[in-house]
């Protein structure tokens, strides 16, 4: 029974591998019998089809957006302004290997949207119990803002020049701490 789980991880590595490298598109079974070393059997049992494979690569992909949020979050501040700061940076952070994955799952959610229901879940409990007052939404708009940085920078539209990206997000994460501690209402 040990295995089982050390396979499953075996192949959605690899499965990772093939999506940041070629895209989804080119993931098949075969493909991930090569890179994976796991047979097509083996595969089959953890996951059916490409879509339960793709939508698992969703759901480790989100649980590995947990911790790098937990390693941004700053040590010296708690409350809402370290989580605000910690999604900020997640955004913002030059990460290439996250940059080619989604980028490599881009056409695949775009043919299937029921593969985001992960990154749906994740967002709306991250969500849940918010009162949406003025402090909450000016910290929406900084969230927003860094998706935005983000998502220009992975299609590469309206790149900035380095010391205007850096002051830009320098300054929305000094936004983050003075709207996370300004009164609500």
């Amino acid at each position: 029974m040990a295995r089982e789980p050390k396979a499953r991880q075996v192949i959605l590595d690899a499965a990772r591998r093939i999506v940041r490298e070629q895209g989804a598109g080119k993931l098949t079974f075969e493909g991930l019998v090569q890179e994976s070393g796991v047979t097509r059997g083996g595969i089959t049992y953890h996951f059916a089809t490409k879509q339960a494979l793709l939508r698992a690569l969703l759901e480790a992909d989100m649980q590995q957006w947990r911790e790098l949020e937990d390693s941004n979050r700053p040590q010296e501040m708690t409350g809402p302004a370290a989580a605000l700061l910690a999604d900020l940076r997640c955004h913002t952070a030059r990460n290439e290997d996250r940059r080619r994955f989604v980028a490599g799952m881009v056409s695949a959610v775009t043919h299937d949207r029921t593969l985001l229901d992960p990154v749906r879940e994740f967002i709306a409990g991250k969500r849940a119990g918010r009162v949406w007052d003025d402090q909450q939404l000016r910290q929406q708009l900084l969230r927003l803002a860094a998706e935005g940085l983000f998502w220009s920078e992975l299609f590469e539209y309206g790149e900035l020049e380095s010391d205007v990206r850096k002051r830009l997000v320098e300054l929305m994460e000094a936004l983050a701490v003075v709207w996370s501690e300004s009164e609500t209402g």
